[in-house]
């Protein structure tokens, strides 16, 4: 399913132990892994923080620091945000002495002397002093950003004095404004403790470990800084169905066009949606349609709104459909779509429709008869519309889903929300669909393997956000007219990564969902 050019093996901490053996074989190497690995932290700290308010000057920062290379990778990042900013301040709590350190975390604290304020703690320092400790140092204001570099990958359960009194002093501790991990959250691991480190982001460092997707955002928001491991030749060997979504998926997208180029080169997308009781959802799928790359896209719509909505998209062509005596389409228009199918590279359906028999019918003929490949999305999502997906004839194009989590339940008949690889590849694979299940941690399964993108965040927690992400994907598909994973993954890049753009300009709260599209081409020219 995975090229390395496009997704990262996604690994088990002793997986990812054996592996960075091979690619670090000495000291030297060890060091230069960890020089990126900090200064890529410092670099990312910096845009996530953008989310909140823009990066203060007199930037305050919390550094724990643990024994191992994980405290040496946050060492190094408050090195470089204190050169990127004169003005920061830096104030690090140390569970180790600097003799007891590994010798790279040694070295990377003996490059910070006089820099930062440090505060040692022994076996006897008890909850009650760390949080007096945190309260002096933090002093009115608190702390910008902390960063988490107490315990690595190597940890096992249970976690020892005094680390878990700094994690539980720290998570209780109010005046954070985000809170980074650096390669899992201490606490965390193949055999993970009660009691962890409650982070907003981690920073994984040159290997996704299958902790930081294991459950519901139990780590928070999840980055990956690539260290160049996976260009390694003991990458070969690897064998795993989990991988992780890489931005560079896009570069085909990042051409330059032909210079002989014409509208019918880029695709056709047909859109087939909306009702008189959602409108607003087949236009702003539309609106992303056109956005999109796509060269042609023509809009199959309630008959009563499409003159409507088309004064607001004029790029697209507008078709006017029968409705029922609900509002919805009527299966019996299905010849307008028929007549014009020729022309059409990719079909999307489903947006706005609302849910009912009128609808359902619908789609399961699209299923049945459209050829090219398919895109499903919100009301067009049932049961019985992958039943027909799974008897799709094999010289038909593929079929990609994109529910959220109440959608999959609805499809895959399940009686409980079922987050597990295994229910997700066995759907997938049993109905041979692609499925793009959305969500914080958003999954693309071809039923061979997963790719997990982690891009977006809560800016995407609100109405609408799903729309524009089936447009986006149905206008990457229609471009190719194939329908294969990676450019389901494709489309999930271009939204998440706009989304972040989004939120850093104007935050995760008082915006317009449609704002995203505006963010597109700088994603693309970025």
């Amino acid at each position: 399913m995975k090229t390395f050019s496009q997704a990262h093996p996604i690994l088990s901490c002793d997986q990812a132990k054996e592996f960075e053996a091979a690619v670090l074989p000495d000291e030297s190497a060890e060091w230069s892994a960890m020089q990126a690995a900090g200064q890529g932290l410092a670099r990312m700290l910096v845009e996530d923080y953008a989310e909140i308010r823009p990066v203060p000057g007199h930037l305050r920062v919390l550094g724990l620091i643990g024994k191992g290379n994980n405290g040496g990778d946050a060492l190094i990042a408050c090195a470089q945000l204190l050169a990127d900013w004169p003005r920061a301040s830096v104030e690090l709590i140390l569970t180790a002495t600097e003799d007891t350190l590994r010798p790279l975390a040694a070295k990377a604290l003996r490059q910070l002397e006089g820099r930062v304020t440090m505060h040692i703690l022994n076996d006897e320092s008890t909850g009650r002093s760390i949080e007096s400790l945190l309260a002096q140092a933090g002093g009115p204001g608190g702390f910008h950003i902390c960063i988490d570099g107490l315990l690595g990958m190597s940890f096992k359960a249970p976690l020892r004095e005094p680390i878990r009194s700094v994690i539980e002093a720290v998570n209780a501790y109010e005046s954070i404004d985000l809170r980074a991990a650096v390669d899992l959250p201490s606490g965390q691991g193949d055999l993970a403790d009660e009691v962890t480190f409650r982070a907003d982001f981690t920073y994984a460092t040159g290997i996704v470990k299958h902790p930081l997707l294991r459950g519901h955002l139990e780590c928070g928001r999840v980055r990956y800084i690539d260290l160049g491991f996976f260009q390694h030749e003991a990458a070969q060997t690897l064998d795993t169905s989990e991988s992780f979504l890489l931005p560079d998926v896009l570069n085909p997208l990042r051409r330059l066009r032909p210079a002989a180029s014409d509208k019918r080169f880029f695709g056709h997308l047909f859109i087939i949606g909306g009702s008189t009781g959602m409108p607003g959802a087949l236009l702003m799928t539309v609106k992303a349609a056109v956005r999109s790359g796509v060269g042609l896209v023509t809009v199959f719509g309630p008959a009563s709104a499409v003159s409507v909505l088309a004064a607001q998209v004029p790029e697209a062509m507008w078709v006017a459909w029968p409705e029922t005596a609900s509002g919805t389409l009527n299966p019996r228009g299905i010849s307008l779509l028929q007549d014009r199918l020729s022309g059409a590279t990719a079909v999307l359906a489903g947006p706005g429709f609302g849910r009912d028999r009128n609808t359902e019918m619908l789609t399961q003929e699209i299923v049945r008869q459209v050829e090219c490949p398919v895109v499903l999305d919100a009301d067009a999502l049932r049961a019985r519309v992958m039943e027909a997906a799974q008897r799709r004839k094999p010289h038909f194009g593929p079929v990609i889903v994109t529910p959220h989590m109440g959608e999959f339940m609805r499809m895959a008949k399940l009686t409980k929300v079922n987050y597990t690889s295994a229910a997700l590849l066995d759907f997938s694979k049993f109905y041979g669909v692609t499925t793009v299940l959305k969500g914080p941690n958003t999954r693309i399964c071809d039923g061979e393997g997963i790719v997990y993108s982690t891009r977006g965040g809560p800016v995407l927690a609100r109405g609408g956000s799903g729309d524009l992400l089936a447009a986006i994907i149905g206008g990457v598909v229609a471009q190719s007219g194939k329908g294969e994973w990676v450019e389901a993954a494709r489309g999930v890049a271009l939204h998440g990564l706009a989304a972040e753009q989004l939120a850093r300009s104007r935050g995760q709260v008082m915006v317009h969902t449609s704002e995203l599209l505006d963010y597109l081409p700088a994603v693309l020219r970025g």
